[in-house]
């Protein structure tokens, strides 16, 4: 397979390469002119910079790709316009009609869990119909309402994944991060002495599940949704891996769920940070397993690899 992927400089961008790489297909990566692109030359694959702003030259550097991986992504909690978002929607957008124009057979788009709202404790699965809050849930239902347009105009086949929370190496903002980080100084959070219960998976899974995506056989009827996890835990026994692996056990913070504005400022917890932890956000991932697909690595792996991949640039 000759695929090339978009956003590769990211977190799960660059684990999406990496497992390409591994698994021996011919990979292109585009990045901007200003990207760090030390991983990705040590991996040795073909690395492309490319002005983004100009239509041609992402159709001149998709043309004679099989598969496009769309991993960019800017958003934050934050966003104000959340359906004028750069790249989010308008880049989203001019990737699947180029791959679409150029002859590409997939367009697979890294989506989020981010776009379920927080109305069930129950395990949920694609099916059910989000009624998003946060201008950041909005974001991701369009872009991904982008993504399958496209797919019905031209007829490219699009698939679109749906990770859960995710835990790895080269992580520096993500979820994990700031819990580390938390952790460290003593303040790891927690609601409701942390029994909410929480789906995860190791980034190097949702990389083998993007490649896995690019050339397994999609059912006719399939829409091409798919949620994935690894594991379930809570957010009580994810303190206890922190614990083990960093060979401290940390103080933590106990939050009540009426926070004030003035409270969760002075804490550092926003809202949906607030209901994450309180709520279960449980996912099941039947349809992918069910179709093939299995993920490898538990949850000590994955805090085992995160934790060490922390300290040593910490120490760094």
């Amino acid at each position: 397979m000759k695929a090339i992927v978009f956003g590769s400089t990211g977190f799960i961008g660059s684990h999406v390469v990496e497992q390409l790489h591994l698994a021996g297909h011919q990979v292109t990566t585009v990045v901007r002119q200003t990207s760090d692109t030390s991983f990705l030359q040590r991996l040795g694959v073909n690395v492309v910079p490319i002005d983004f702003s100009h239509p041609q030259a992402i159709g001149n550097v998709i043309n004679g790709h099989d598969v496009v991986y769309n991993c960019t992504a800017s958003a934050t909690l934050q966003s104000p316009t959340p359906l004028e978002e750069e790249v989010e929607i308008k880049l989203t957008r001019k990737l699947v009609e180029a791959a679409a124009s150029q002859g590409a057979a997939r367009f697979i788009q890294l989506s989020t869990i981010v776009i379920y709202d927080f109305r069930s404790n129950d395990p949920l699965d694609e099916s059910y119909q989000s009624e998003p809050e946060y201008p950041i849930q909005q974001v991701g239902i369009e872009r991904e309402r982008v993504v399958e347009e496209a797919g019905r105009q031209t007829g490219i086949t699009t698939i679109i994944l749906r990770p859960a929370s995710t835990i790895g190496v080269r992580d520096k903002k993500s979820f994990f991060a700031r819990m580390f980080t938390a952790h460290a100084h003593d303040q790891y959070p927690m609601v409701g002495q942390g029994a909410a219960k929480v789906s995860l998976v190791d980034t190097r899974d949702i990389g083998r599940a993007m490649v896995w995506l690019g050339t397994y056989r999609k059912p006719d009827q399939d829409n091409g949704v798919y949620l994935l996890k690894g594991f379930d835990t809570t957010w009580h026994d994810l303190k206890q891996e922190i614990d083990r692996a960093t060979g401290r056990i940390s103080r933590t913070i106990d939050l009540a769920t009426d926070l004030s504005e003035e409270e969760m400022r002075r804490l550092q917890v926003n809202p949906f940070a607030l209901k994450t932890l309180s709520v279960n956000r449980l996912w099941n991932d039947r349809k992918i397993r069910t179709l093939g697909f299995e993920t490898k690595y538990t949850l000590t792996e994955a805090v085992d690899a995160a934790v060490n991949d922390l300290l040593t640039r910490n120490r760094a």
